[in-house]
């Protein structure tokens, strides 16, 4: 019986195809099959390199790409930003080499037309070293040369026809803005229209001599833009005892709306009240457009002081306006160019941006907020035909004494 169940078991064995492996003697390690078995064992004292992690599933493996694919597109990100921050610092650079070469071209043209030639004093002034030391009722003055003066001219043509010497227009506002480059002190001259000072008269271009009339008739000589600017600007000088005023700023009337609207309204209480508008003597007002206009516009011309009355309401609303000017840009030039943009739409001037710009600067920068204004006195007379004015020459002197120079041994 034993006999055959060994014997069936061979047969099984040889029926399943395999033989069975012979017994290897004790101590001897199994070689590894070559699917599915171990790694021999590395020598003792070493260490085996740990295999990179494969991804257990599909998602992982997703989640993998999209982390590379949200790194290298952040690298480009970054890359890009920091070209674009490199550009905008050059071009900041070169705009701030170009803004400081433009203030410098205009602190260099203000200071060339800065010079005083031929300088006029009162009879009874004794002048030194060309007028620049003045001694004067027992004081000694010595002259600001850091000075710059604009001839400010309202004009209000009534036809597009200029026809010099008759229908160019007259000059409706005369003032001189004179600024101290020094200090930031700025001073409006108010001279009135129809002062009696000496005028240049042209036939054509042909100069042929001077003569005594209504200073607002200087301009009428030109031709209505720049000779006629610079007309005015001559005689302006000649009655501050020839002070340099080399700029001219020529506002026709129609710009003092859009100006008023530019600084959202012109705060003031109106000294007269004006027909047609609601503009009333004594009650505070706010003008914009029209209103502004005709604040400095209208007059009277039945009353013989009536372009007195309306000087006075012009150097208040120009006070007015550049208080709210000067304080509104709180030390940025950039609000008092785009007021100087709105003007110029409207001007004839011979300063440039650049020289507006410096001097915009240079008083900005001293923290001045307002502009002291000041009337010239005299005398208004009927003439023949038309009012008269005739200037006080103590007060025009001891004005431009205060303005142009400042006593030896006091700070201005």
């Amino acid at each position: 019986m034993e006999e055959s169940e060994t014997k069936d078991n061979a047969l099984d064995e040889a029926g399943s195809g395999t033989t069975p492996a012979p017994e290897a003697p004790k101590g001897t390690p199994t070689p590894a099959t070559p699917e599915g078995t171990l790694a021999p064992a590395a020598p003792e004292g070493t260490s085996t390199p740990a295999a990179p992690e494969a991804p257990q599933t599909m998602e992982e493996e997703v989640l993998i790409r999209k982390k590379k694919r949200h790194h290298s597109r952040r690298k480009k990100i970054l890359k890009r930003v920091a070209i674009v921050v490199g550009i905008l610092v050059a071009i900041a650079v070169v705009i701030a080499i170009a803004a400081f070469a433009f203030m410098k071209s205009g602190e260099s043209a203000v200071k060339q037309a800065n010079t005083a030639d031929d300088i006029q004093a009162d009879d009874s002034a004794v002048t030194y070293d060309e007028g620049r030391t003045v001694e004067y009722n027992g004081k000694t003055y010595a002259l600001n040369e850091n000075m710059v003066s604009v001839a400010v001219i309202g004009y209000d043509r009534q036809t597009e026809e200029v026809v010099p010497g008759r229908s160019v227009g007259q000059a409706d506002a005369v003032m001189v803005l004179a600024v101290n480059l020094d200090t930031g002190e700025t001073t409006g001259i108010g001279i009135p229209r129809d002062s009696m000072v000496e005028v240049g008269e042209f036939m054509g271009d042909t100069f042929t001599g001077m003569s005594t009339m209504q200073l607002c008739l200087a301009y009428a000589y030109g031709d209505g833009g720049e000779l006629s600017s610079q007309y005015t600007a001559s005689a302006v000088s000649r009655v501050l005892y020839n002070m340099p005023v080399s700029y001219y700023f020529s506002l026709d009337m129609d710009g003092v709306g859009a100006l008023a609207d530019a600084i959202g309204g012109v705060s003031l209480t109106p000294t007269q009240s004006i027909p047609n508008t609601n503009i009333v003597e004594g009650e505070p007002t706010v003008l914009f457009g029209s209103n502004a206009l005709k604040y400095v516009q209208w007059r009277d011309t039945s009353v013989l002081t009536s372009s007195l009355d309306r000087q006075a309401r012009q150097s208040q609303f120009v006070e007015a306006f550049c208080k709210q000017a000067l304080s509104s840009a709180q030390g940025n030039v950039g609000t008092l160019v785009n007021l100087y943009t709105t003007a110029s739409n409207y001007a004839v001037t011979n300063l440039g941006l650049n020289e507006f710009s410096y001097l915009a600067s240079s008083v900005l920068a001293t923290g001045i907020t307002s502009v002291d204004m000041t009337t010239l006195q005299g005398t208004m007379q009927q003439g023949d035909k038309f009012a008269e004015f005739y200037l006080d020459k103590t007060n025009v002197y001891e004005t431009v004494l205060n303005v142009y120079y400042h006593e030896v041994g006091s700070e201005k």
